[in-house]
Order: C-alpha cells, then structure tokens, then sequence
C-alpha cells in the first residue's frame, strides 16, 4: 500500500469542502461541536470552496451566537484539478458537500485517491457512488485512501424504505428500479 503523504505530515485533520451551501453550513456547525474536544480526533479543521467571503459567512453562521474561530479558509474549485491536488495533500480527510455529485464530485474523489487522502461526502446519488466505486477502488485501495459515499440524511430515507418494500415483497417478480419521494407534511 503506497501512501503518498503519510497522516502526521498533513497540516488538517479535516477540510469541509463546499462548506458555503445549504448542507455545508450544518456540516460546520456539527464538525465545530468536536472540535478540540478531549475526545474527538478534530484538532484542526479547514474550509474549502469556490468563494471564501462566503465561507466566511457560512462560519458566523454556523458558529452564531458564539464568536466564530479563527479556521483557515482556502479556495478550491471542482474545475480547477491543481486546486484539489493541492487540498487533498493538505489534509487527511476531504468531507465533500457540493452536489449534485453526478457533475461535480469526481474531481474530488479522483484527487483525494491520488493524493492518499481519505475521502467522505453526503451524496444520496446511487449511480455516482457505484461509478466512483468502479473507477477508483483499486487505486484508493492501492493508494491507503478510503472513499466513502451517502453519509447525509438523503439517503437513508431511501434506503430504509427500499429495505422495507424488499422485505414485503411477495410477487415472484422483482422491479427493476425504485422511484422515492420524501414528503414533508407542514402540519
């Protein structure tokens, strides 16, 4: 297993990349609970994206009532690849939120492999997580790198109702696809 920067030489324990929209901004405020704590690895944390001022205000955000912290703030761009060479040597875990994955999560996955940095992201996008899985998993394997796709909400509804609906499944016939829908009532 080759590894091409070894864990302790990483100035990150984590970068949130994409932390300026919707879910990235809850991603902060989750990750800044861990932070220092005695018993958390999250001593130091990043934010990367497109745009620092709003990375910036993603922090207030998240951080608000409370001072937010003084976390490095770093601009990197899905179609720029030098710009993700560069994040992924920086630290040992990527967590990706920028969507749709489909069209903008690649990039990250392929940089994250080649630069032995693990990867995480929030996808809920079945075809992209398979995709990823046959193109990088025996390089990620080969480089000591872990991708590991669907940790958001997105997709537990559907995987939880597709258990459900396979389990009551009573026709000697099988559907071939699954459509899903969350409805949320606003009672």
């Amino acid at each position: 297993m080759e590894q091409s920067q070894h864990n302790s030489e990483k100035h990150y324990d984590l970068i949130i990349l994409g932390a300026s929209g919707f879910t990235g901004k809850y991603v902060i405020r989750e990750a800044l609970k861990f932070l220092n704590t005695p018993s958390s690895p999250l001593k130091t944390i990043a934010l990367a994206g497109r745009n620092p001022a709003k990375l910036v205000q993603s922090l207030k955000w998240a951080s608000h009532p409370a001072t937010p912290p003084s976390l490095p703030i770093i601009r990197a761009d899905v179609s720029d690849p030098s710009s993700l060479r560069d994040l992924c040597t920086k630290t040992k875990l990527i967590l990706n939120c920028i969507g749709p994955f489909r069209l903008y999560g690649e990039p990250v996955v392929s940089a994250c492999v080649e630069a032995g940095c693990d990867y995480l992201d929030i996808c809920g996008e079945p075809e992209f997580m398979e995709k990823m899985e046959a193109i990088y998993h025996e390089k990620a394997v080969e480089k000591g790198s872990l991708v590991v796709s669907a940790c958001g909400f997105d997709s537990i509804p559907a995987e939880l109702g597709l258990m459900f609906n396979s389990r009551q499944w009573v026709s000697p016939a099988a559907p071939n696809s699954v459509d899903d829908r969350v409805v949320h009532n606003k009672t």
